[in-house]
């Protein structure tokens, strides 16, 4: 009787120590200022400092007074390390594509039917290649 108190006692504490453990710092957040208007989506953001977090596959970009919800494909790389967001430009349209959020992790961000439409294509990221230059932003 008295082990059992005692290993009930014991998993009681180490419950609360592990719900009243600090959570780490959200790694997973990074800050990145845009200069230009940009498309996530179907929404327009215009240019300023924006927060993008992620959660699983989902991404929220933040700004003072806007922002956007999406879905992306969570993805690995080896050689994008550092975090930065990639965006599409399309004349003087630019339309996000990819974060990267640090440590190889990253999100790539389906084509939209407004890109489609940009590219002359509908298709998909095959018939877009010819026309778009890739512009990324690095986060310090």
């Amino acid at each position: 009787m008295r082990t059992q108190i005692l290993k009930g006692a014991g998993l009681v504490v180490f419950g609360m120590l592990a719900v009243s453990a600090p959570a780490p710092a959200a790694a997973a957040d990074i800050k990145a200022n845009v200069p230009f208007s940009f498309t996530v989506g179907k929404t327009v953001l215009a240019p300023g400092t924006y927060n993008v977090s992620n959660n699983n596959s989902s991404l929220m970009i933040r700004g003072f007074g806007s922002g956007a919800f999406t879905l992306g494909q969570r993805t690995e790389s080896a050689t994008s390390t550092s975090p930065k967001l990639v965006f599409n430009r399309y004349g003087d349209e630019y339309i996000l594509r990819e974060v990267w959020m640090g440590s190889g992790s990253g999100h790539l961000l389906p084509q939209t039917k407004r890109e489609r439409e940009l590219s002359g294509g509908r298709r998909g990221p095959a018939t877009a290649s010819a026309s778009f230059e890739r512009v990324e932003i690095a986060i310090q």
